[in-house]
């Protein structure tokens, strides 16, 4: 690597949660002004976070310390005229308070370190070579984690007491978080390849699983991927993969990066089997990435500027296929039941079946409209909007049961995904914005129904009768609990969080009576409801068409609606296999599944009552 054209210096002040960053800035080349710049978002969180906000004390000096004035020119940009010196000095603070994988966290027993929200850089630089020196707060025995070169396990720092960290363009370093702590290290290896898990935050004791289980079962998840994309042979495309895992209340989410991923979970994710699968999804995901959304990618989010959106109509691809891979590869590498996959799958369709706004948002818009719909969401998401995430994903998985019912077999969604990476993964040439015909080329079938029904229209995949071609029916109906002695289950249609209404389904009783999110229910006929469990009470016993007194809150003053009590949609869903399949059914079940077709079992039930009221 040649010799770097920006050279950070970091320094972390935990009581004060600020990370303190030294610029040197090698001017050779650059023109006047130098354009100084910070990310106002970063890839794989589709929203303008405007990370400059966290920047304080920005000063400016040439090598021989005469001072610079830089001059701000828009929100996250500075200007300093370089003339005559040979290297400008950058110094200022971040503030980072904020525990997410996309913002800086800083206390006294850590720091993790989001590069977008770090690192002011020269946009004309922004191809050249990168050092970075992180020095650590003293006799804290924090240990570093980071995908960068230099970073691994076990590496020491230098004579300094920093570590030398080195990324061969600005993109990299952006692309790299560090994370310095106190924390659980393990390693293993995953065809040849050293793999990296740093846990930091307590774990609540006791718990069915261990770290060692999750180490076994990251690996075997690793080789699964990575056989998928090689077509059998392992095919990574990186030297070193570095897990960070952090720990921390009611925690939860994950952003990929190219050898690396930031995630959060709770405390409790080893304590039962639904956490720790849960656990084990999320960090499949993001490593999924690695190949799909980090390397497969259109060419938006292939070169994009950091100070602006960047439009795609393809995040269906990136996320949709990805949240279907997550959890296919649980099952494929064995670490998962065919029960545990077949719970996740009905929980997501009775979460999809539940949103109005799937109707009106196809997965090609969900796409587009990111930056200002999925990562703003409002009242009114529900009722106008669908997740590329759980649409996509459910949409990947009946598309792959598809091609394997046409080609009996002989293609599946992994051949779209390997002509992916061959031609544009691996290759570093961006995909197609309109990728119907490479999945068509692919699977050797026509698949312009699929496309536009679900990709550019609105439709619900076709999951009900690709199951069935496969042995599995997936039925609806409503919750034992709420037809018994006789009682018909009815709604009103609002999602709630104790009494306040947050949000009105489009076509409901409540919206035809003028229920508005906001509202607080506090009484059904004149009797008072303190709880959800109140009103769910107060409705058991009613019939579609009965009539009802709502008395509610709004803006602290009292409104009383007359209300007509609606059938419920359904409230039961289950997976189960068909009593008396045929022998085409047991035989792509086997394929599918890779275990025999056991005729009449259930493999799944979500009851949704407690979703809406």
């Amino acid at each position: 690597m040649s010799e770097a054209t920006h050279r950070y210096t970091v320094e972390v002040e935990p009581e004060a949660h600020l990370a303190h960053v030294t610029l040197r800035l090698a001017t050779a080349g650059l023109a006047a002004p130098v354009a100084l710049t910070m990310p106002a978002w970063c890839p794989g969180s589709y929203l303008v976070r405007d990370y400059a906000r966290h920047v304080r004390d920005l000063t400016v000096c040439d090598g021989d310390g005469a001072p610079r004035v830089p001059t701000k020119v828009d929100k996250s940009t500075w200007h300093v005229d370089p003339a005559g010196a040979a290297e400008l000095v950058v110094r200022y603070a971040v503030y980072g308070h904020e525990l997410t994988v996309r913002t800086n966290h800083i206390d006294a027993s850590h720091a993790f370190l989001h590069g977008p929200a770090t690192f002011v850089y020269a946009e004309a630089a922004r191809g050249q070579p990168v050092e970075v020196r992180v020095r650590p707060p003293g006799d804290r025995g924090w240990r570093l984690a980071t995908g960068l070169d230099g970073g691994a396990f076990g590496a020491a720092p230098g004579e300094d007491g920093a570590w030398l960290l080195r990324a061969p363009d600005v993109d990299a370093l952006l692309d790299a978080p560090v994370h310095l702590g106190q924390v659980e290290e393990q390693t293993f290896e995953v065809a040849g390849v050293p793999f990296e898990l740093a846990i930091w935050g307590e774990r609540a004791a006791g718990g069915a699983f261990t770290v060692d289980q999750l180490v076994k079962d990251l690996g075997a998840i690793a080789l699964d991927h990575a056989r998928r994309a090689g077509g059998g042979e392992p095919d990574q495309p990186f030297a070193r993969y570095t897990y960070l895992l952090m720990l921390s209340h009611e925690a939860y989410g994950g952003l990929a990066h190219r050898a690396s991923s930031a995630n959060l979970h709770t405390p409790q994710c080893l304590g039962t089997r639904k956490s720790y699968e849960g656990l084990l999804e999320l960090l499949s995901h993001e490593l999924f990435h690695a190949w799909n959304g980090k390397r497969i990618a259109p060419a938006a989010l292939a070169s994009f500027d950091y100070g602006r959106e960047a439009y795609t109509r393809c995040l269906w691809v990136m996320e949709g296929l990805t949240s279907h891979y997550d959890r296919w590869a649980l099952r494929t590498s064995g670490v998962i039941s065919t029960r545990s996959f077949a719970e996740k799958v009905l929980d997501d369709w009775s979460r999809l079946l539940a949103i109005p706004g799937r109707r009106r948002q196809s997965l090609e818009d969900s796409s587009f409209d990111a930056w200002i719909k999925l990562y703003r969401p409002d009242e009114s998401n529900l009722n106008t909007t669908v997740s590329y995430y759980l649409k996509g994903g459910l949409c990947a998985l009946a598309l792959d049961l598809e091609i394997r019912r046409r080609t009996e077999g002989a293609r599946s969604l992994d051949d779209v995904l390997r002509l992916l990476w061959q031609r544009h993964g691996r290759t570093g040439r961006p995909h197609p914005e309109d990728l119907e015909p490479l999945f068509d080329e692919a699977t050797g079938l026509g698949l312009a129904d699929f496309f536009r029904r679900c990709v550019r229209g609105t439709d619900d995949p076709e999951l009900v009768d690709e199951l069935a071609a496969h042995g599995v029916a997936l039925t609806a109906g409503h919750d034992p609990a709420q037809t018994t002695d006789g009682a018909v289950a009815v709604w009103l249609g609002v999602t709630t969080s104790g009494v306040r209404v947050t949000g009105v389904l489009d076509g409901s009783p409540a919206a035809t009576a003028g229920v508005s999110p906001g509202d607080e229910l506090c009484a059904i006929d004149r009797f008072r409801i303190t709880s959800d469990g109140d009103a769910r009470a107060a409705l058991a016993a009613r019939r579609p068409g009965d009539r009802l007194e709502l008395a509610l809150f709004r803006r602290h003053r009292l409104v009383l609606l007359s209300a007509e009590v609606g059938a419920a949609p359904p409230t039961r869903y289950e997976l189960a296999t068909v009593a008396e399949p045929t022998p085409a059914q047991a035989a792509r079940f086997q394929a599918w599944m890779g275990e025999p077709l056991a005729a009449g079992q259930s493999l799944a039930t979500v009851t949704t009552t407690s979703r809406w009221l």
